[in-house]
């Protein structure tokens, strides 16, 4: 007989297909966790296809990482200004929102946090490109710690700016796989050897809480497309993502013309 599936408690009525794969023993580390069922597929093809039209270069540039690959991103304000120019719909920029809310909630609730809020949503995709080949030692993105500056000299961590930021914990939302290679790891301390693997799937998230206990990174990509939504979070209200809610009312002001027009 097959194992039951480990069933969560339910944060939410959109939770109730949320399973859990691994838990923090699961994952060799302390506050992680990854869960499967967070989006369908129909909702990991509406963000591809935002990915496709509205993800671009960071601002340092497309091989941000890695030589081998183009780094492009999107930004929730970015998705809903190009709602509004009708370069895609408005449906695939709330859907955005809607589901790094979810994996918010699902975070609070699993940690089990007095508040949680967004300080950064990022639509974020690695590909590999021509020159990349099976033998490469690089990471797609090193290894790292989400709310201190890894310091390779002494193996510290200190919060210091300007990378330090009030993030708490943090969450990946994987939307594809069929690509080679780009799995996400927990590194050991010290040597950073992956301690833990992810294998990428639409739906499938993993959440761990910030600090130097949870450094991670991302193997290269070696060919194909990664894409994801990374998440960072506060307990912290005064940092709260401020485009999150511009974004909001922005996609507010798009639907009410439609519904106008339906009630016509």
């Amino acid at each position: 007989m097959a194992a039951a599936t480990p069933k969560l408690p339910v944060y939410g009525y959109d939770m109730v297909d949320v399973t859990l794969t691994a838990n923090p023993g699961d994952l060799k580390g302390v506050k992680r966790v990854l869960v499967d069922g967070l989006a369908t597929q129909g909702e990991c093809d509406m963000m591809l296809d935002l990915a496709q039209v509205g993800a671009k270069p960071d601002i340092e540039g497309s091989h941000w990482y890695s030589e081998y690959e183009i780094f492009e991103g999107l930004e929730v304000l970015q998705a809903a200004q190009l709602a509004q120019q009708g370069a895609v719909p408005i449906d695939s920029a709330e859907k955005l929102l809607t589901l790094s809310d979810k994996a918010r909630r699902f975070v609070l609730g699993y940690f089990g946090l007095p508040e949680l809020f967004l300080t950064y949503t990022h639509l974020v995709c690695r590909t590999a490109d021509a020159n990349s080949t099976d033998d490469r030692t690089d990471l797609s993105h090193p290894v790292h710690a989400d709310n201190c500056q890894l310091d390779l000299s002494d193996f510290s961590c200190p919060q210091v700016h300007p990378l330090y930021t009030p993030r708490h914990y943090s969450a990946v939302l994987f939307l594809n796989d069929g690509f080679k290679g780009g799995e996400f790891f927990f590194a050991h301390n010290k040597n950073f050897s992956a301690q833990s693997r992810v294998k990428p799937k639409c739906g499938r998230l993993v959440g761990f809480s910030s600090g130097e206990e949870n450094l991670h990174g991302v193997q290269a990509v070696l060919s194909g497309r990664r894409c994801v939504i990374a998440m960072w979070y506060t307990m912290d209200r005064r940092y709260r993502e401020e485009s999150r809610q511009e974004a909001r009312k922005l996609l507010q002001s798009l639907q009410k013309p439609l519904e106008t027009k339906s009630e016509l």
